[in-house]
This record gives C-alpha cells, structure tokens and sequence, in this order.
C-alpha cells in the first residue's frame, strides 16, 4: 500500500499483509511522527474495486465476505482462557528465540500466545487482554523505527495501554533504559546480549511497574 503524510506529505509503501484486513491501524509518520490511519483491504476494497472496474469496462467477480466468515476470521483470533490466568503476547520472527522465551514466561505461569504477523497480534490486542506483550524490535523485519505493532501500541490511549506491561526485545538498544523506553512507549527494553538474565530483569522490571503504576489502576477501578 502506497501512503501519504498529510502533515509533512512524506510517501512511503507499507506491505499489503502488514495491515489487518478490514481493521484501520493507526501508525507514526517515518519523518515528522505525525499519526496516519490506514485501512485494510477489506475497508477500502470496495474502493479500490470501483477504481478496477472502470479501468477494465466489468464488474469485478469477487464476491463480498459474509457475516458468518468475518466472525470466523474474529473468532480466529481470540484466546480461550480460564479467568485467572495470566497471559503473555509473543511477538518475535526468530524461532528459536520464541522457545527460549516461552520456557521462561511457562516458569513464570504465563500461558503464551505467538504470533506470526504484526497484523494478527493488532486483531489479538483488540479482542483479549494480556498481562505482557513481548515484542521484537526486528518483527517482521526492519527496526523498531519502522515495527507497525510498535507504532500501533504507541498510539493506543492511555487507558488500553497500562493495562499490559510492554517489553521491547532489540539488537541495538541497550537494556534498562529507563527514559528511552518511556520515548518508545514501552515499560523496558532488553538488549538481545542480556537475554540470559531476562527472567530476573523481567521479574524486577514488572514489580517496578507496578508500584509506579498502582495509584494509576486504583483510579480506573473506582471509574469503573
């Protein structure tokens, strides 16, 4: 999908299967940071149909997604847990690290969900809660800079977005970078070389967060 910046009128693409079918996403500007909403193929399709068939002179022959399907495609995506349970959203492309990660968020009695594309984990984000979301800098490739999940959750409002504690797995950024990590928006950053100690500092880290943040959910509590 080709975008535009209506703020610096920067152009960018981003790839079509980055973008939840039939979900708007809302992501930064590469260049000014400025919020852009895009939306997937099924919201604009109808759109994009029109534009087709007046080039082409006939109606185009695919059909229209049914109710039914489309609460199959939602049903896809949400987690059967027992209340109780605390869960953890799993966001890497590396195999290998997915393990490794797993092993010690099952040691922790975290039941683990994956997933395999930036789009998923948005549809995942809107129709369960979790108590950690997990995220690889390089998801899907690139670098936190241009991660559409990352951008997604920055954007989130503030209410949504402290009900999980976030955990940013990088190649680059050091680790406990307190004030960096605010600047992206997440709750702590783990460097990749310290991911020997991440049980340790993931233990610590999420303690930290909550005292910080225990006036902050007292507060929702009684709102309600």
């Amino acid at each position: 999908m080709k975008c535009h910046c209506p703020s610096c009128q920067v152009a960018f693409s981003i790839p079509d299967e980055k973008i939840p079918e039939g979900k708007a996403l809302k992501i930064l500007c590469p260049k000014c940071k400025a919020p852009i909403e895009l939306k997937g193929a099924s919201e604009n399709g109808g759109a994009d149909r029109t534009e087709a068939q007046r080039a082409g002179g006939r109606e185009s022959s695919v059909p229209s997604p049914s109710p039914m399907e489309s609460l199959r495609t939602d049903e896809s995506l949400v987690d059967m847990v027992e209340e109780g349970v605390k869960t953890a959203l799993l966001c890497t492309s590396d195999s290998l690290r997915a393990v490794a990660l797993e092993q010690v968020l099952g040691e922790l009695d975290y039941y683990v969900v994956r997933a395999p594309k930036a789009s998923t984990a948005i549809g995942k984000l809107r129709l369960n809660r979790y108590d950690i979301v997990i995220l690889d800098d390089s998801f899907e490739g690139g670098d936190a800079s241009e991660n559409l999940l990352l951008q997604h959750i920055q954007l989130l409002p503030m209410h949504v977005r402290r009900q999980f504690f976030m955990c940013l797995l990088s190649q680059q950024l050091p680790s406990y970078e307190r004030t960096l990590a605010f600047r992206l928006g997440v709750d702590m950053i783990l460097n990749m070389r310290d991911m020997g100690k991440f049980k340790l500092i993931l233990v610590n880290s999420i303690k930290d967060h909550k005292a910080f943040y225990r006036v902050f959910r007292d507060e929702l509590s009684k709102k309600g």
